[in-house]
């Protein structure tokens, strides 16, 4: 195999994973990582929340899911990707388009997680928006100590 084949098709590969883990949601590829990860009902719980909050969150947290791009959209992507990287001549002009627009939907993408944490902050009273503060810090202090004990 040519040397530029196997850079390309391992660069495919390092594209599809991060594609894959870059969306959250029942329909994604995965759940619970990236900057909203703290708001899923789960982490919510323990916060005494009202039933008219949890309606509220609900609501919020399925608008955004409905807004995010489903599997089969990101799997299109990564196929669009996969036929440039195996064709026979390299187009270096389709790829930095296409992932322009990758890096464009994954910005949006976190703009609309963003909101979301943010329109999820608003229902919260300040109590509980001290206590998931309290919460998040711990959090953020285990997630650091455990990428120290990796290194």
């Amino acid at each position: 195999m040519k040397h530029s084949t196997v850079i390309a098709l391992v660069f495919s590969s390092v594209i599809a994973a991060a594609s894959a883990s870059s969306y959250a949601g029942p329909d994604r590829a995965h759940e619970g990582h990236g900057p909203a990860a703290g708001f899923h009902m789960k982490a919510l719980k323990g916060l005494d929340l009202t039933d008219a909050q949890k309606d509220q969150i609900k609501t919020l947290m399925e608008q955004h899911r409905a807004t995010m791009p489903k599997r089969d959209e990101v799997k299109s992507e990564m196929d669009q990707l996969k036929a440039l990287v195996q064709a026979d001549t390299f187009d270096e002009a389709a790829v930095r388009a296409l992932l322009e627009a990758k890096q464009k939907d994954k910005l949006d993408h976190e703009v609309a997680r963003a909101k979301l944490q943010f329109e999820i902050n608003k229902v919260l009273t300040v109590e509980q928006k001290a206590k998931l503060a309290e919460r998040q810090q711990k959090w953020h202090e285990k997630a650091k100590a455990r990428a120290e004990a990796k290194s």
